[in-house]
């Protein structure tokens, strides 16, 4: 294995699930599921692992799943590695891929096909990423601009062109840190290409655990992009002054076009078929509640925004999902006010926290106080876990919750 230096010697203490870290609830560990993309195994298996540790998975906001309250990190990795959930002890920390849930549903959200599975099995093959920062993230957005408002440190937008060369093959734009470089590649290539900066990234001198959105570092980045043999166009052809956040109505300059989706709630594909969109509490999803997501023997996915999505669905299906899932704590109306609400862990799971934040922000819904109109996070200290800087930040002073970012 190539011998870089990581960036994890320098404090980055993302878990996985062979470095599970210490908590005061217990051991904390994460399955990185490429995509947020899950199959009803998936789901069977994690209920398995809940059961085990806890009774409860917890939804990041990488598309990825927590385990807390860990107390026998064998049995864990036993469990992980049995339901194929581990394909590489090297890169458990690296494989963080944000992708689009709706890419090829619906008109104008294009086509991701493979692209995220791609992605991480490339990532695996390379020995020279396996040190990339458990934060660094790389995603796969379709148009819409809903993963580029995460600004993530190296992404590709489907369906900018219709053709790299003549010949059809589908081309997608490369963003770094959230803003358009104008560089292109295929689609067939792309895995390639965001491996190839990557490891430019972790053998740079300058270690740090993401691209920054400015500076000596970033323009490494883009420049490895530029000269990649797979790449095409030029840095100067589109300006990368466009702030990150903003991708939701504009697209490598261009507004989007992508069909509007409801933050949760049934959906009517182009396919004829049904997505229905929901939200749990805190993004808990219990044991029981895996156990039936399983069971539905669809695809679905895990959103930035910890949304579930179930796919392919029938509408006698659909139907009797939210049926059945409703009662178990599934949110599928717009107009719940835990559509908005999130928070990070708190007391007692986390010993920095000044208090527990979840029970306080549950009061504020029952009570009908939140202190914002809109998309808040409530965090229990200046670390501000779990924030993907959407909406207002709530967090606990000693002197109560304030309002804003420093």
């Amino acid at each position: 294995m190539t011998d870089f230096p990581s960036p994890t010697d320098r404090g980055d203490n993302c878990p996985g699930t062979v470095r599970v870290h210490p908590a005061a609830d217990g051991g904390l560990a994460r399955l990185r599921f490429p995509g947020g993309r899950l199959r009803p195994t998936d789901w069977a298996a994690l209920a398995q692992i809940a059961t085990d540790h806890g009774g409860d998975l917890h939804l990041t906001s990488r598309g990825n799943i927590q385990v807390r309250g860990v107390r026998d990190e064998a049995l864990l990795r036993d469990r992980v590695e049995a339901a194929g959930l581990l394909p590489s002890v090297a890169h458990d920390r690296v494989r963080n891929i944000l992708a689009s849930p709706m890419a090829g549903r619906l008109a104008g959200h294009h086509d991701l096909g493979q692209l995220p599975e791609f992605l991480d099995a490339a990532l695996m093959a390379r020995d020279d990423v396996a040190a990339l920062s458990g934060r660094f993230l790389f995603g796969f957005d379709d148009g819409s601009g809903d993963v580029l408002a995460h600004s993530p440190d190296l992404a590709a937008v489907a369906g900018v062109d219709a053709s790299a060369d003549g010949s059809g093959a589908g081309v997608v734009r490369l963003h770094v840190r959230g803003r358009d470089t104008g560089l292109r590649t295929t689609m067939a290539d792309v895995a390639t290409v965001l491996v190839d900066v990557a490891a430019s990234f972790v053998s740079s001198t300058e270690r740090q655990w993401r691209v920054p959105a400015s500076g000596q570092l970033h323009d490494l980045v883009v420049v490895a992009l530029r000269d990649h043999p797979l790449t095409t166009g030029s840095t100067a052809a589109t300006g990368t002054s466009e702030s990150p956040g903003t991708h939701a109505m504009t697209v490598g300059g261009e507004p989007s076009t992508a069909a509007e989706v409801p933050p949760v709630g049934w959906v009517d594909t182009d396919d004829g078929l049904v997505s229905l969109l929901a939200v749990v509490p805190f993004g808990v999803v219990p044991a029981r509640l895996a156990e039936f997501l399983g069971a539905i023997e669809r695809p679905s996915t895990i959103s930035a925004e910890r949304v579930i999505g179930l796919h392919e669905l029938t509408e006698g299906m659909a139907e009797q999902v939210v049926r059945v899932l409703a009662p178990m704590g599934m949110i599928f109306d717009a107009a719940s006010p835990w559509v908005e609400v999130t928070a990070c862990t708190g007391l007692p799971g986390c010993s920095r926290s000044l208090t527990d934040v979840r029970a306080d922000a549950t009061a504020a819904v029952r009570e009908g106080t939140l202190p914002v109109v809109g998309r808040q996070h409530w965090v229990g200290c200046d670390r501000a876990c779990g924030d993907t800087g959407a909406g207002q930040r709530v967090t606990a002073t000693p002197q109560g919750y304030v309002v804003g970012r420093p």
